[in-house]
């Protein structure tokens, strides 16, 4: 997948330096299709409760969300099969969805309330971005974590997506990495 950058801050004071950007879009490379377009999106975090509370029913901020613009059920061969590239199972691109708009889905991140909370806890960062970044796809790729045995293959998928931009899994290989930020 190709990441795009969309920033929709009311303050953009942070954005992902050069060398950051290149290990997120590596995060995404072997993921889904090359040719799939994704956007990374920016929002403060009273626009990530906002979206919280609408589409997932929680009050407060969390760090990350996804929006898939992907199905799991069309016609013809799909456009990409369970098991390729880390998706979940088939599939298309929602014919809908593609007439409205090129990206196959969102990975929502709110970097400032993302960045508090690797302060408080000592935790890198730009890590922490790799790994939300991980995540994020791979629920746009179609895999849940609603139980423990779900919730051990997308972390093998995390894995592997990390290490494919050179990265540990912070929460498996030796805990999380520190950078001082």
């Amino acid at each position: 997948m190709r990441l795009r950058l969309v920033d929709r801050r009311r303050d953009d004071a942070w954005r992902p330096a050069t060398d950051l950007w290149k290990i997120l879009q590596a995060v995404g490379e072997p993921a889904g299709r090359p040719d799939w377009p994704l956007d990374w999106v920016l929002v403060d975090d009273d626009q990530m409760a906002g979206l919280n509370a609408r589409y997932r029913g929680v009050d407060g901020i969390t760090d990350v969300l996804s929006f898939s613009y992907l199905v799991s059920a069309g016609a013809g061969r799909p456009q990409l099969a369970g098991g390729q590239r880390h998706a979940a199972g088939d599939l298309w691109r929602d014919p809908v969805e593609a007439a409205a708009r090129a990206a196959v889905g969102e990975v929502v991140l709110a970097p400032a309330f993302v960045a508090m909370r690797c302060r408080e806890q000592g935790w890198s960062f730009a890590h922490e971005l790799a790994l939300l970044t991980a995540h994020g796809i791979l629920h746009v790729l179609g895999w849940e974590h609603g139980d423990e045995a779900a919730a051990k293959t997308m972390r093998v998928h995390e894995v592997e997506l990390l290490r494919a931009a050179g990265l540990a899994h912070p929460m498996l290989e030796g805990g999380r990495n520190t950078d001082g930020e």
